[in-house]
């Protein structure tokens, strides 16, 4: 089999290790290690709320255990409490820039199989499994589906298939959010909504989980948190790919 990002045949290093938890897992690799070193996880200390690496911040944007980001909008009452956790995998290194390059803009949607066994391991460690979880993939507007041929948050919910996926927003069409700068977005009135024909007590009391691709002001998983909020779940959560 080759790396699906540098096309070498993937050979595999074998270890005790290894063959423990290929053998439970049994989910195939799909890049070579080379690649696969180049993927930085998020480990060690972060903000409690949005999983930003506090080896990566000064200090003097640290609040106790929040990002300043975190703060300032814990601290505005129009958002508060809203998102209760974001969860994200990797840091948005240059390597996973121009990889998800390559999955969103370039059509390249073999790409998300990369990235089964990170997602599938992460929820499982941060997530409880004893309780239900339903998935809500980020939508794109129709323009904007068109446009790219999938939606990359529902290719990216569809590795966590063993639960609930529930696509129960809508998204009207604007301006990419990546071509926006923090204050920009953070003007944008909210492009989401529910769609008409959802029933709120099917949620209600529900574990919400809100998959994205990349975390990078929280503005787009809040706006999303606020639509979800008169459903009256338990939790609204979100689990990204990325981190930047």
């Amino acid at each position: 089999m080759n790396c699906l990002i540098c096309r070498q045949p993937i050979t595999e290093v074998i270890t005790w290790n290894s063959l423990f938890t290929l053998s439970s897992r049994n989910i195939e690799p799909q890049i070579c290690r080379q690649c696969n070193e180049k993927l930085e996880p998020i480990t060690g200390e972060q903000c409690r709320i949005c999983s930003r690496p506090f080896s990566k911040l000064e200090p003097k944007f640290r609040k106790q255990d929040l990002c300043n980001d975190c703060f300032n909008w814990e601290h505005n009452p129009e958002w508060q409490g809203l998102l209760t956790q974001n969860i994200s995998v990797f840091h948005y290194n240059n390597f996973l820039k121009d990889l998800l390059a390559q999955f969103k803009f370039r059509g390249d949607h073999e790409l998300v199989n990369i990235f089964t066994e990170p997602i599938q391991t992460k929820f499982k460690q941060t997530f409880d499994q004893k309780k239900p979880t339903i998935i809500i993939p980020v939508p794109l507007s129709i323009e904007r589906q068109y446009e790219r041929g999938f939606n990359q948050a529902q290719s990216l919910a569809s590795l966590l298939s063993q639960q609930p996926i529930e696509e129960i927003l809508e998204r009207s069409h604007t301006e990419k959010q990546s071509k926006k700068n923090r204050s920009e977005r953070l003007l944008t009135a909210s492009p989401f909504h529910l769609k008409p024909d959802i029933n709120p007590a099917q949620y209600k009391s529900k574990n919400l989980l809100i998959i994205d691709d990349i975390y990078t002001t929280g503005t787009t998983l809040r706006q999303i948190a606020k639509v979800l909020q008169p459903l009256s779940p338990n939790s609204i959560k979100s689990l990204t790919l990325a981190r930047s």
